[in-house]
């Protein structure tokens, strides 16, 4: 369950646009029974900078030699990355998961396949979630002008 995200004082998660994603992501995630250890998301102040979400597994939590990251960004969706004591091993886009606001569900079987057997799904999802146009509207009247 995502609590109340760090950062400035007073940030509230209704001001990070891309918090209904996360929260659904958490959601799937969770009911799926891979909730990540770690849930980082990246506001994007500046007009250069893109909203990211980071979810991370670490090592405890894997099967290989060190911990997963799936990354998100607003524009290109979904990567991952192998990750341990001072290292990240970027390895890709999730090619499985083909619209850059993937359904949260066609996420949770993403991570649960990289968790558990270390590699992305074989299985192809095309599907968008439903409330991405709502997203993309909150981060687009976020930007700084």
């Amino acid at each position: 369950m995502l609590l109340q995200p760090p950062g400035l004082p007073g940030l509230l998660p209704r001001t990070l646009p891309h918090w209904p994603y996360a929260t659904a992501l958490d959601q799937a995630l969770g009911d799926r029974g891979v909730p990540p250890g770690t849930v980082r998301l990246n506001l994007g102040a500046r007009p250069d900078e893109l909203m990211r979400i980071r979810l991370g597994w670490d090592v405890s939590r894997c099967v290989g030699p060190g911990g997963i990251h799936l990354l998100w960004d607003e524009e290109t969706g979904w990567a991952y990355a192998y990750v341990g004591p001072g290292y990240s091993i970027p390895r890709g886009p999730v090619t499985s998961l083909r619209r850059v606001y993937a359904t949260p569900k066609a996420v949770a079987a993403a991570a649960d396949s990289l968790v558990h057997t270390g590699w992305p799904p074989a299985e192809v999802h095309e599907e968008e979630w439903p409330q991405a146009g709502a997203v993309r509207d909150a981060i687009d009247a976020c930007r700084p002008r």
